[in-house]
């Protein structure tokens, strides 16, 4: 399976949306897990304090290189992003972040084996939450299906599944820029 995530957490600014089409379920499984990456820095916050002002203050840095191509693309930012007390993003994907560095005002060992233990113990309680039901919701995509996920609140990921050469699980998707989607927020009344 692919673990719930959100993208492009190694470009400066990630799209706001992210938008599925299903063509071609998978022969079996490949359900979509989808979550609310808000509930979960919210019941963060309520449940472990500590583990909210590690994951909302310490800089997390994601990266994707494709020789190929030619991407070496890099990014930095909280897993939450709070702005005024408000929770107002989510950047997370354990596949894309690279291994974390302790700030450099920390030089010794005292203070390094604590920063890794704080951040070790936030990791594993967000992975908790992120791992309960009541945050998730599982959908079996038909053909025809869409889906529009807020990629800097929701998380996305999908269940293992079973495939052929001759019947491939086949997802179309696009992306929306976060600016796009204020402006049409805004341009509806809301504000954002």
């Amino acid at each position: 399976g692919l673990p719930l995530h959100t993208d492009f957490t190694y470009q400066r600014d990630p799209p706001g949306l992210q938008i599925f089409t299903m063509v071609q379920p998978a022969l079996e499984g490949g359900e979509s897990v989808f979550g609310d990456g808000f509930a979960v820095a919210s019941a963060l916050r309520e449940s472990n304090p500590s583990a909210f002002e590690v994951l909302s203050t310490v800089i997390r840095t994601y990266h994707s290189q494709d020789p190929v191509t030619g991407w070496h693309l890099k990014a930095s930012g909280p897993v939450i992003q709070v702005q005024h007390g408000r929770i107002v993003g989510i950047r997370h994907n354990d596949l894309d972040r690279l291994p974390d560095l302790p700030p450099g005002n920390l030089t010794e060992p005292k203070e390094i084996d604590v920063f890794y233990k704080e951040l070790e113990d936030a990791h594993m309680a967000w992975d908790a939450l992120l791992a309960q039901d009541t945050h998730r919701l599982v959908i079996k995509l038909q053909p025809g299906d869409t889906m529009v996920v807020a990629n800097h609140r929701c998380f996305h990921g999908r269940k293992c599944f079973t495939s052929t050469a001759q019947h491939p699980r086949i997802v179309m998707g696009c992306y929306v820029s976060q600016d796009e989607l204020y402006s049409r927020f805004r341009m509806e009344g809301y504000d954002v």
